[in-house]
């Protein structure tokens, strides 16, 4: 892929790879990737970061399963191994040490339950947009499958008109030159029975 800018936007970069923003933040889960954030909060991708996101995206592409993307990557040095998950021994609950939106000052459990919130959140926000963009195309490609059905039926139409035609034209000359070899043999029969 060729990289044009040095910031992508998660709906740049998701129009760029011609993938939905769900995918990137699912591949950015996945792999563990650590996306910057701008001033005002919102996720930007460098140039390293869209590569990699379009290799996923080529290896999906080609069939390859997450876990085989993964030990690639790895392998070849792009990612590291995803954080462990570490048990807390006093509320015996399951807490993980890294979620990529939180400095390190604010992992606290209030702050992870905000966390989740405002990731459902944006979840919910990305799903009904893309439901919308989904719907918006739909639309969109059934007005011009109507369109093109609608221009298939008028040309079809125009070609059976014009068969329809040359059908009649050919009836008529057919009864027109009938009419005239018959009124020749009625004049014959005629003269004939008078001159006879």
């Amino acid at each position: 892929m060729e990289i044009l800018k040095d910031k992508y936007t998660i709906t740049e970069l998701s129009e760029r790879l011609n993938v939905t923003t769900h995918a990137l933040r699912y591949y950015e889960r996945e792999f563990g990737l650590e996306i910057p954030k701008d001033h005002r909060g919102r996720r930007y991708y460098t140039a390293e970061l869209a590569n990699i996101m379009f290799k996923i995206k080529q290896m999906r592409d080609e069939g390859l399963e997450i876990k085989a993307i993964r030990k690639i990557l790895e392998s070849e040095d792009i990612i590291g191994e995803p954080p462990p998950v570490v048990i807390n021994d006093e509320s015996r609950s399951v807490v993980p040490l890294y979620y990529p939106s939180l400095p390190e000052n604010q992992k606290s459990l209030e702050d992870f339950k905000k966390y989740l919130q405002e990731f459902t959140e944006e979840i919910n926000n990305n799903i009904a947009n893309e439901f919308s963009a989904t719907k918006e195309y739909i639309a969109q490609e059934i007005l011009k499958s109507k369109l093109e059905i609608g221009a298939c039926v008028e040309n079809s139409v125009r070609k059976l008109e014009s068969k329809m035609e040359k059908h009649f034209q050919d009836v008529d000359r057919s009864i027109s030159s009938w009419r005239e070899k018959n009124k020749q043999s009625t004049v014959k029969r005629i003269v004939n029975k008078f001159f006879k």
